[in-house]
C-alpha cells in the first residue's frame, strides 16, 4: 500500500469519527435552544436575536481570527484549542437559569459566542479538508461523513429530547448539555489525529523566514493588504449570490422556531422527532445531490438545491400540527443537505489553495452580514403582516435568490468570469 493512500485512508477514518463525535455533542444541545428560550419567556424580538446576534459576533470574529491563525504554519493545535473553548459554551449553558443577568440575555450571549467560535473552526476545517481530501474523493467522502453524522444525530436527538422531558426542569437540560460538552473531548482527540501534509514538512527557507521575517514583507503587510483578496469574478459572483439567497433563507428561521415552540407547543420530544425527520431527509439529500454533482457539477447542484429549499416556506402555509412540520422538515432536510454540501465543494473549487482559508473566511463573513438582518426582518414581517403573507414573501424571495445561482452559471457570465480570472492571473 502506498504511503500517500494510507495517510488519506487514515484521514478519512479520523475525519469521520471526528464528525460523529461533533454530531453527538451538537444534537445534545442545539435542537433544544428554542424550547429552552420559550421556557425562559422569550419574546418575538428574542427569537430574532437568537439568530442575528450570533451572526454579528461571527462577522466581528471570523476574519481577524483567520488572519491570526493563518500566520502560523502549524495550525492544528490552535484549532483544537478553539474547539474546546467553543464547546465549553455547551457546559456554561447549564448555568443560564441561575445567572444574575436576564436568563434569555445570557442564553443569547452564550449561543452567540458558540456560533462565532464555531464559524472560526468551520473556516479552518474547510481549508484543511481542501488540502487533505483530493477533489476526486470529496463528494463521496463528505457524503459518507454527513450520512453517518446524520444517523447518529437522529438517535442522539431523540434520546436527549426524551431525557429532557423525563427529568425535572432545568436538570434535564443540564444533563444533556453536559453530555454534549463531554463529547467535545472525543471530537478534539480525533481532530488531532488528522495528518496535515503542509504542517509536517517545512522547507528550510520557510523556517528561516519564520524565524527572521523579511523586513520588506513586514512593511507591505498592512491592514488593508491582509484583507485584500484577488480571487477572480467567479468568486465574487458566488459571494454576491450567496448574500442574496442566505438573507431570504434565514429570514424564516425565527418564525419557524416561534411557530414550533409557542403556537404548536412542541415539547422537547416533539423537537427530537422533528430533528430526526430533518436528519433522515438530510441522509437522502447528501447521497442524492452528491450523485447529481458528479453528473452535472457542483455549480448546478447549488442552484437546484437552493431552488428546492426556496419552495419550502410555501409548504408552511398549512401547518396545523407538528405532524405536518415533520414532513416539511424532512423535505427541507433533503434540500438543506444538498445546498450546504454543494456550497462547500463549490468554494473549494473556485478558491485556489493559496489563500483558501482567507477566501473561505471572507465568504463566511459576507454571508453572515445577511444573517444579522434577515431574522429581524423576518420576525418583523411576521409581526406586521399575517403569517401566510410573510411565508409567501419569504418563499418568493428565496426562489428569486436561487435564480442568482443559475445566472452565474450561464455561458455568457461564465465566459466573463473566466476572462476576469485570466486578467487577475496576468
Amino acid at each position: 500500500m502506498k504511503a500517500e493512500y494510507k495517510v488519506l485512508r487514515n484521514n478519512i477514518h479520523n475525519n469521520l469519527w471526528n464528525g460523529i463525535a461533533w454530531s453527538i455533542g451538537f444534537n445534545c444541545v442545539t435542537p433544544f435552544i428554542a424550547v429552552l428560550a420559550a421556557r425562559l419567556g422569550a419574546t418575538n424580538n428574542d427569537y430574532a436575536l437568537l439568530s442575528s446576534i450570533p451572526a454579528l459576533f461571527t462577522i466581528l470574529l471570523v476574519i481577524p481570527a483567520s488572519i491570526i491563525i493563518g500566520r502560523f504554519h502549524k495550525q492544528k493545535r490552535i484549532i483544537a484549542s478553539i474547539i474546546m473553548i467553543c464547546r465549553l459554551f455547551y457546559f456554561l449553558l447549564i448555568f443560564v437559569p441561575y445567572m444574575g443577568v436576564s436568563s434569555i440575555t445570557a442564553l443569547i450571549l452564550l449561543v452567540s459566542l458558540y456560533n462565532a467560535t464555531n464559524s472560526v473552526i468551520a473556516v479552518a476545517w474547510q481549508s484543511m479538508m481542501g488540502e487533505i481530501i483530493p477533489a476526486s474523493y470529496r463528494n463521496k467522502v463528505f457524503a459518507q461523513r454527513n450520512m453517518w453524522t446524520g444517523l447518529c444525530g437522529c438517535l442522539v436527538a431523540f434520546i436527549a429530547g426524551w431525557g429532557i422531558d423525563s427529568l425535572t426542569y432545568p436538570f434535564g437540560y443540564q444533563v444533556a448539555f453536559s453530555v454534549g460538552f463531554v463529547f467535545a473531548f472525543v471530537e478534539t482527540w480525533y481532530f488531532m489525529r488528522l495528518r496535515i501534509p503542509s504542517e509536517e514538512i517545512i522547507p528550510h527557507n520557510q523556517i528561516i523566514e519564520q524565524i527572521v521575517p523579511d523586513k520588506q514583507s513586514l512593511q507591505s503587510n498592512s491592514w488593508i493588504e491582509r484583507y485584500k483578496l484577488n480571487q477572480g469574478r467567479t468568486y465574487y459572483l458566488f459571494c454576491g449570490s450567496a448574500i442574496v439567497y442566505i438573507f431570504a433563507w434565514q429570514a424564516a428561521w425565527p418564525i419557524y422556531a416561534k411557530i414550533k415552540a409557542d403556537t404548536l407547543l412542541a415539547t422537547n420530544t416533539m423537537i427530537s422527532i422533528d430533528v430526526i425527520a430533518g436528519a433522515l431527509g438530510a441522509l437522502l439529500g447528501y447521497r442524492l445531490f452528491a450523485r447529481y454533482a458528479d453528473r452535472r457539477g457542483t455549480a448546478w447542484t447549488v442552484f437546484v438545491s437552493a431552488l428546492v429549499l426556496g419552495l419550502t416556506p410555501y409548504f408552511w402555509l398549512h401547518a396545523p400540527n407538528m405532524n405536518w412540520v415533520y414532513l416539511y422538515d424532512f423535505i427541507g432536510g433533503i434540500a438543506t443537505a444538498g445546498f450546504q454540501q454543494s456550497v462547500f465543494n463549490r468554494l473549494l473549487e473556485i478558491v485556489p489553495e493559496q489563500g483558501r482559508q482567507r477566501g473561505i473566511a471572507i465568504y463566511t463573513t459576507l454571508s453572515q452580514i445577511s444573517a444579522i438582518f434577515a431574522p429581524i426582518v423576518g420576525m418583523k414581517l411576521f409581526t406586521v403582516i399575517n403569517y401566510d403573507a410573510s411565508m409567501i414573501l419569504i418563499g418568493t424571495f428565496r426562489v428569486l435568490g436561487s435564480l442568482c445561482f443559475l445566472l452565474i452559471v450561464t455561458p455568457r457570465l461564465m465566459r466573463w468570469a473566466g476572462a476576469g480570472r485570466a486578467k487577475s492571473v496576468e
